[in-house]
């Protein structure tokens, strides 16, 4: 038989739960659409272009370890720094939309970074910079595409001032991988 201490216990049990249940509601957890996918909503923009730049700023580190050309290593810093603040902005986004974000890389980029690690010298320099030169090629495609069709305002402004900072990462990117393959 319930005592009248058991039957507020449930009852406050009960509440517990839907009020759990209530706040995951809050926060949409939106997953990151497979790499050759196009996001349709400024969600998925967002959750794409914040695994974008985690990717950026890991293989950066990697390459600020790794790296045997100055070039590459100075670039290589740029990107940490720049994609950083760049994943900072969109994670500010996210939390204002209410997403909930999953940290850490896609299998896709993870792999990437895997076969980079195995490279030395030379070798890593090219591979990392033509990964450079690809990779910023597809964002910024993103970003111009998505530039006309973002519905919230701030993420267009972000768009719009990232663009121009995707443009100078991919020249410079190709100019330096054209000088390592000379």
């Amino acid at each position: 038989m319930f005592n009248c201490k058991q039957g507020i216990a449930a009852k406050v049990l009960v509440l517990f739960v839907f009020a759990l249940a209530a706040q995951a509601d809050d926060r949409k957890l939106i997953e990151k659409k497979p790499e050759g996918k196009a996001p349709t909503t400024d969600q998925e923009f967002v959750v794409k272009g914040i695994a974008c730049d985690t990717a950026e700023v890991k293989l950066a580190e990697r390459a600020i370890k790794q790296a045997s050309n100055v070039d590459v290593t100075a670039f290589a810093r740029k990107m940490r720094d720049d994609h950083s603040k760049c994943r900072e902005a969109l994670l500010e986004r996210a939390k204002e939309m209410k997403l909930a974000v999953l940290e850490g890389l896609d299998k896709d980029h993870q792999d990437r970074i895997d076969r980079l690690s195995k490279l030395e010298g030379s070798a890593y320099d090219r591979a990392y910079m033509r990964f450079m030169v690809e990779s910023h090629e597809k964002a910024l495609s993103m970003y111009e595409s998505w530039a006309g069709k973002a519905k919230d305002s701030d993420l267009a402004a972000h768009v719009k001032r990232t663009i121009p900072k995707l443009k100078e990462h991919l020249e410079e990117a190709r100019n330096i991988s054209n000088k390592l393959k000379s």
